[in-house]
C-alpha cells in the first residue's frame, strides 16, 4: 500500500507539474517580458530583454528571498494553470453547446442550410444517374453527370445527419446518437453507462485515451485565450493566441471525430452483450427490436 501511494503521489505531482506549473511558468515569463519590458513599441527588441534579464540576475539576494521568489513563482504558475483549466471547461461547453440562444440558432440555421443545399444536389445527382441508366429522357447531348461521390463527401463533412447544433463538434457527437438510433432503435444516452460496464478494458482504454486528447485540446484553447489577454500590452501575444486556439480547434475536431466513431463502434460490437446481460435473447445478432426493448427497459418508463 505504501508503494502504491508513493507511486500515485508521484504521478499526481508529474501531472500537476506538466499540466499546470510548466505552462503557467511560460505564461508568466511571456507576460512579464511583454508587459514590463518590450511593450508594443519594442515588441521585437531582444537586446532590451536580455539587458533587463542580466540586470535582474545581477542583483544580490539572500537565500530567504530566493526561496520566497521561487515559491511565489511556483504558486503563481499553478494559479494561472488553474485559471486556464477553468477556461478550458468553458471552451468545452462552447464546442459542445446545444445552441439554444439567438447566436446559436443563427449558426445552426446557417449550417443546416448549407447541409440541405448539398444534400439536395446529392439527391438530384443520384436521380440523374438513375434516369440515365434507365434510358429516360430524350436529350441529344446529356452532358456529364454530377459527381455524386464528391457531393456526398461535402455533405458528410458538414454533418453526417441534418445539423441541429451550432458547431461541428456538437453535431458530430449528436450524430453518433442519431445514427445508433436509426440503426438499432436504441437510446444511446440511456444505454451508454451500462454499455460501458459491458465493454472490455482495452476498448474502454481506447475511448478514455481519445477523451484525454479532447480534454487536452480544450485546455490548449484555454491557454490560447489567456494569451489573448496579454495582447493589451504586447500585440504579438494575439498571434500566439490565434495559433494556439486554431491548433486546439483542429485537435478538438480530430478527437471528436475519433470519439464519435469509437462510440458507434462500441454499440456495434457490444450492444448484443448488453442485451444478453439484461436478459434478452439475441440468437441472430443485435437488431432494432432488441434496441427498442433495451430503450424501454433502460428508460424505466421515463
Amino acid at each position: 500500500m505504501n508503494t502504491f501511494l508513493a507511486e500515485l503521489g508521484k504521478r499526481v505531482a508529474e501531472r500537476w507539474l506538466s499540466l499546470l506549473v510548466l505552462p503557467g511558468a511560460l505564461y508568466l515569463a511571456v507576460a512579464a517580458a511583454g508587459s514590463m519590458v518590450l511593450r508594443h513599441s519594442g515588441w521585437y527588441d531582444l537586446e532590451i530583454l536580455a539587458d533587463y534579464v542580466n540586470r535582474v540576475a545581477a542583483r544580490r539576494r539572500g537565500i530567504g528571498q530566493v526561496v520566497l521568489i521561487g515559491a511565489a513563482l511556483l504558486l503563481g504558475s499553478g494559479g494561472v494553470g488553474l485559471v486556464a483549466q477553468s477556461v478550458s471547461g468553458g471552451v468545452t461547453r462552447l464546442w459542445l453547446a446545444a445552441g439554444r440562444g439567438p447566436v446559436g440558432r443563427r449558426l445552426t440555421g446557417r449550417r443546416r442550410k448549407r447541409w440541405q443545399r448539398v444534400h439536395e444536389a446529392y439527391r438530384n445527382a443520384l436521380l440523374q444517374r438513375y434516369r440515365r441508366q434507365q434510358g429516360w429522357g430524350e436529350e441529344d447531348d446529356p452532358g456529364p453527370l454530377p459527381d455524386s461521390a464528391r457531393l456526398l463527401v461535402v455533405r458528410n463533412r458538414i454533418c453526417l445527419v441534418e445539423p441541429d447544433r451550432p458547431t461541428w463538434m456538437a453535431d458530430r457527437m449528436r450524430a453518433a446518437g442519431e445514427r445508433v438510433h436509426q440503426a438499432y432503435d436504441l437510446d444511446l444516452t440511456a444505454a451508454w453507462p451500462r454499455l460501458w460496464l459491458c465493454m472490455p478494458e482495452m476498448s474502454r482504454a481506447e475511448i478514455a485515451t481519445v477523451q484525454t486528447a479532447f480534454a487536452s485540446a480544450s485546455r490548449l484553447a484555454g491557454w490560447g485565450l489567456l494569451y489573448l489577454v496579454l495582447a493589451v500590452w504586447w500585440w504579438p501575444a494575439a498571434v500566439i493566441a490565434c495559433v494556439t486556439v486554431g491548433t486546439a480547434w483542429q485537435r478538438g475536431r480530430a478527437a471528436t471525430a475519433v470519439l464519435a466513431e469509437l462510440v458507434e463502434s462500441a454499440v456495434d460490437l457490444y450492444g448484443r452483450d448488453l442485451a444478453q446481460a439484461l436478459g434478452l435473447v439475441c440468437p441472430d445478432g443485435f437488431t432494432p427490436d432488441h434496441g427498442a426493448s433495451l430503450t424501454r427497459m433502460l428508460r424505466k418508463g421515463v
